[in-house]
């Protein structure tokens, strides 16, 4: 696949090496376009809620560190999370770190943070745990998941 948006990197044939960190602020990785308000350029300095200005199937990876947590549970947190799953190619990975509520203060001291995450969020949007009414949710593989620090929670999901 190319894609001939600025954004591409091209890492190897018939690949596309998009990838897009959220909220990166100051701190994106090399090599990746960042989708933020203040530290994004041209298109890309936005809010996640705004969409990801990218068209479906066409990114390789997604991360956010420490974003999640400032999106408000429920429509706006489902809203997120599909968008990035719209964009993302079959197989592409999704990478989310937050501050867990279960693990310090961490999590509630910040006065910014409006939402608050467990190991079982997650849950939600892989389909082990299902609501008992439809949501629109599209569902994720979880892929790895580990605790950092005692109170940093790191999932990595798939898109099937």
């Amino acid at each position: 696949m190319r894609w001939d948006g600025s954004a591409t990197v091209i890492i190897r044939e018939g690949t596309c090496g998009v990838r897009i960190d959220i909220g990166g602020g100051t701190f994106s990785p090399e090599g990746w376009i960042n989708l933020d308000p203040a530290h994004g350029e041209g298109e890309w300095k936005r809010r996640i809620q705004d969409g990801i200005p990218m068209p479906d199937d066409s990114v390789e990876a997604v991360r956010c560190s420490h974003l999640m947590e400032h999106i408000p549970a429920g429509a706006e947190r489902i809203f997120v999370m599909n968008e990035v799953h719209r964009v993302l190619v079959p197989g592409g990975t999704f990478e989310i770190i937050v501050p867990l509520l279960t693990g310090s203060w961490h999590a509630i001291a910040d006065p910014t943070h409006v939402s608050f995450w467990v190991y079982e969020s997650f849950l939600y949007f892989t389909g082990e745990f299902q609501p008992h009414a439809t949501y629109g949710i599209k569902f994720w593989q979880m892929v790895n998941w580990f605790v950092r620090e005692g109170f940093e929670g790191n999932a990595l999901l798939r898109k099937p």
